[in-house]
C-alpha cells in the first residue's frame, strides 16, 4: 500500500486518512474545479514512500523467508519440486491462477473498502512499483515458503503420527492457515483483516493441496492479485469511488428543488 506493509495490511495507515470532503457543495459552475481540488486534497503515495518499507521487508521478512525454503528444498532430498516448483501442468495452473486471480482482485478491493475505507492515492510509479513487488515477489515467497515449506512440513509431521495419519493433509492444511493468520498479528494488523488473511490463505492452502502435481504456482498467482487488490489497487478504487459520490452528491445539491 503506501507504507510498510505489516502496518498497512492491518488497516493502520489506512484507517489513520479519512475520506477527503470539502466543507461546502459548490454551484453547478464550480463543479469540475472542485472535484479537481479534492483530486488534489487526497494524501499522495510515492515511490520514495514505498521504497522506504520495501526494502526494509524484503530484507528482513522475504529473505529469510527464501532462505528457508531453500534450504528445505536442498535437504528433502527433492529439490525445487519439494516446494512446488515443477514446471507441469503449467497450462493449467495459468487457467486455475488467473480464472481465480481475477475475481480475488474483486474480492480484496471489495473487503479492503469494508475493512479500511480511508486511503492514500499511489502515484503511476508508485502503483507500478508496488504492484511489482506484490506478485512477482512477495507473492511467490510467501507462497514458497508457507505452503510449499510449512503446510509440507506440518502433514509430513503429522502423517508421522498413527493417529493423525488419515487425516495429515486436512490437518497439515487448517494448521498452516491458523499460523499463517495468527503470523499477521506480528504486525499490529486489525482482528478483523487477520480473519480476512486467514480465509484467504486457507485457499491458497488448499489450491496447493488439490492440485495435481503439487505444483505452488496457481497459490502464488491468486495471492498476487489478492495482496495487490488489498494492498495496491484498492487504494485507486477507493478514489475511484469517492470521486464517483462527490460528483452525484453535487449533482443531487445542485438540482433545483420541487416546490
Amino acid at each position: 500500500m503506501s507504507s510498510d506493509p505489516q502496518s498497512e495490511e492491518a488497516g493502520l495507515t489506512p484507517h489513520s486518512h479519512s475520506h477527503p470532503h470539502p466543507l461546502a457543495l459548490p454551484p453547478p459552475s464550480e463543479q469540475a474545479t472542485t472535484t479537481a481540488k479534492l483530486a488534489l486534497r487526497v494524501p499522495r503515495n510515492t515511490v520514495v514512500d514505498t521504497w522506504g518499507w520495501l526494502w526494509k521487508d524484503t530484507l528482513g521478512r522475504l529473505l529469510p523467508f527464501a532462505l528457508a525454503a531453500a534450504a528445505y528444498a536442498r535437504f528433502s532430498g527433492e529439490g525445487p519440486r519439494a516446494i512446488g516448483l515443477t514446471g507441469e501442468d503449467l497450462e493449467r495452473d495459468l487457467i486455475v491462477g488467473i480464472g481465480l486471480g481475477v475475481p480475488m482482485l474483486g474480492v480484496a478491493i471489495a473487503f479492503r473498502a469494508w475493512d479500511a475505507p480511508g486511503y492514500r492515492l499511489p502515484t503511476a510509479a508508485d502503483q507500478a512499483l508496488q504492484s511489482t513487488f506484490y506478485y512477482a515477489l512477495n507473492a511467490p515467497v510467501e507462497e514458497l515458503f508457507w505452503r510449499g515449506t510449512v503446510q509440507n512440513l506440518g502433514i509430513q509431521a503429522l502423517g508421522a503420527l498413527p493417529v493423525a495419519r488419515p487425516a495429515a493433509g486436512l490437518l497439515g492444511w487448517a494448521l498452516t492457515t491458523a499460523i499463517f493468520g495468527a503470523y499477521h498479528r506480528l504486525g499490529n494488523w486489525r482482528w478483523r483483516s487477520i480473519a480476512g488473511v486467514t480465509a484467504a490463505g486457507g485457499l491458497f492452502g488448499a489450491l496447493y493441496l488439490l492440485s495435481p502435481r503439487r505444483s505452488i504456482l496457481a497459490p502464488i498467482l491468486v495471492h498476487g492479485f489478492a495482496t495487490a487488490g488489498f494492498l495496491s489497487w484498492g487504494d485507486a478504487a477507493l478514489h475511484v469511488l469517492t470521486l464517483r459520490r462527490w460528483k452525484a452528491r453535487v449533482r443531487r445539491k445542485s438540482q433545483p428543488s420541487e416546490r
